[in-house]
């Protein structure tokens, strides 16, 4: 019979360092989805700001669309070509498709929103619509 102890923490610490090695090497299947940009979102009196951090991300793989005031960031960050010069020890930045997305309030307009990347930064600038005033409504008789 073993003289081994049962440990739970000793199969945490198992599981965590194999995790760590998949990591490590690349090899964690990670799918769509699966990593997304920090964003800040701001407001002010005439816009939300949303500032998405994209590094290494070239513009033109980045994708905006709005459908049912729904706001969707999508893109594709493209994987550095492994040579048999220079293998890698570690491996953490993610390399693949990714996506989020943000419900915008009624009071947006939609057709004016604009973005611009700058060093790695993506800012969204969704105006709001001023708000309507109120009118008198005549009754017919």
């Amino acid at each position: 019979m073993s003289n081994l102890i049962y440990s739970p923490f000793s199969r945490y610490r198992d599981l965590e360092r194999w995790l760590d090695d998949r990591v490590q090497s690349g090899s964690l299947s990670t799918g769509a989805g699966a990593w997304a940009p920090s964003v800040d979102i701001r407001e002010d009196e005439n816009a939300f700001r949303i500032q998405a951090d994209l590094p290494g991300i070239d513009p033109a793989d980045v994708n905006l669309t709005i459908e049912n005031n729904v706001l969707t960031i999508s893109g594709t960050r493209q994987t550095e070509k492994e040579t048999e010069e220079g293998g890698f020890k570690r491996r953490e930045r993610f390399s693949g498709s990714f996506s989020r997305q943000f419900s915008l309030p009624e009071s947006t307009d939609a057709d004016a929103i604009t973005a611009r990347a700058d060093k790695g930064v993506l800012e969204i600038t969704i105006p709001k619509r001023g708000a309507a005033s109120p009118r008198s409504i005549a009754v017919e008789s």
